[in-house]
Order: structure tokens, then C-alpha cells, then sequence
């Protein structure tokens, strides 16, 4: 199903086979990005949109990464990513419930949020203040949730840009054009059956708008 979104702007489900390969064989994906569109793999298709193939090196050691960092270095990137909602609904209650929450550069109302991260690959997290004997080996909280395909070891700076960040969202404040909260949406959609929430980011170097929708 899909829900209001964050700036009230409606939004589409993903569809299809978004799997994508672990490791790279570079003349592989060469093979594949000479196809016709018709002809390669979903995966592939989603993920190259709207974007133009350039010439790639011939030294290249990452084709796909080329060709998002041509198409979007310097202007608009357009990312979505899909997440197990009942992993992004247990991480939003976490941070529902907690006495004490983190705060972000530039915040100052400490408040029930998700932080959506990119370093290691690119996750969602609670904002609740966790005990340091609580994390893991790697120094993360358990309310860790990855993207689909961008977990640890991956590089997302093919959907998302070459600077790690930390963006925080609100879970109950009502999203614009509604007067349910992100945290209202996701416990209605897990009682529904929904198992998917997806996360739609179109940012540039000043700005930001996140759309969600579940499914």
C-alpha cells in the first residue's frame, strides 16, 4: 500500500528484481550495460533510471560507480532504498520508548527519530541513547537496519554520492499534507501485513526530500 509521504508528494512502490551483484566482475557489467535496455536484468535497469552511460574507462575497476558519479557529481541524485519493516518498526519503537535520545549536529530537541546513515554501507538506527556495553563489535547499536542490498562492506556512494552523512527523521511529527506520523504509518502498515518500507531520497548538495511508502 502506499502512504503520505513527506512532503505530500504521491510515490510508487518499487517493483521487480532489485537484487544486485555482491562483487563486481567488471567485463560482466560491461557486457550487460552494452545490451539493449530490454535486454538486461532488472536490477541493472533500476538502477541505472534516467542516467546516461558514458565512456567508461578502460581501467575501470567499477563501471557502475562511473557512471553514477558522471551522471549525478554535480547536481539532483535520486535514490530509493527498501528496508525489512519489521526491522525499521522495532528500531522506531526502540526510539519511541527510550528516556534519552542522541542528538544530531544542529539539533536541539532531543526527540524520538531514526537516523538514516551512510558510511559502511547505508542503514536506519534509532536515536535512543545506547549503553556502550550494549553494541556490537563494530561499535553499532542492535537497532541497526541495513538497505537491501547496501549492507556492510558495500560502497553506496553509487546511489548516494562520495560524502558519508547522518540525516535524522522525525517519528512523531505529523508529515506534511497529514496528520499521521512516520511512527503512526509504519505500526499501521505492519498490522496490515506489509513487510517492505521503501525510502525514496532526492537530494542535492543544500537540500533534501524523503518520501516513504510501504508495502
Amino acid at each position: 500500500m502506499t502512504n503520505p509521504t513527506a512532503d505530500n508528494t504521491p510515490a510508487t512502490p518499487v517493483h521487480g528484481d532489485s537484487t544486485k551483484p555482491t562483487t563486481t566482475d567488471c567485463d560482466d557489467v560491461r557486457r550487460l550495460l552494452a545490451l539493449p535496455a530490454d535486454q538486461r536484468p532488472d536490477w541493472l535497469n533500476q538502477f541505472l533510471g534516467d542516467m546516461t552511460i558514458p565512456t567508461i574507462p578502460a581501467d575501470s575497476t567499477n563501471p557502475l560507480l562511473d557512471i553514477a558519479m558522471a551522471n549525478t557529481a554535480h547536481g539532483e541524485k535520486n535514490a530509493t532504498l527498501v528496508f525489512p519493516l519489521d526491522q525499521v518498526l522495532a528500531a522506531a519503537e526502540h526510539a519511541a520508548t527510550a528516556t534519552r535520545h542522541n542528538l544530531r549536529h544542529g539539533e536541539t530537541d532531543p526527540a524520538p527519530r531514526l537516523w538514516w546513515i551512510k558510511n559502511d554501507g547505508t542503514y536506519l538506527v534509532s536515536n535512543a541513547h545506547t549503553p556502550a556495553d550494549t553494541l556490537d563489535k563494530d561499535g553499532r547499536p542492535s537497532t541497526v537496519v541495513y538497505a537491501d542490498g547496501w549492507g556492510p562492506g558495500t560502497d553506496p556512494r553509487s546511489i548516494l554520492g562520495g560524502d558519508d552523512f547522518r540525516e535524522s527523521i522525525d517519528l512523531t511529527r505529523p508529515l506534511d499534507g497529514s496528520t499521521r506520523t512516520l511512527l503512526d504509518i509504519l505500526r499501521a502498515a505492519a498490522a496490515d501485513g506489509a513487510t517492505r518500507f521503501t525510502m525514496n531520497a532526492v537530494f542535492d548538495d543544500h537540500h533534501m526530500t524523503l518520501t516513504y511508502t510501504t508495502e
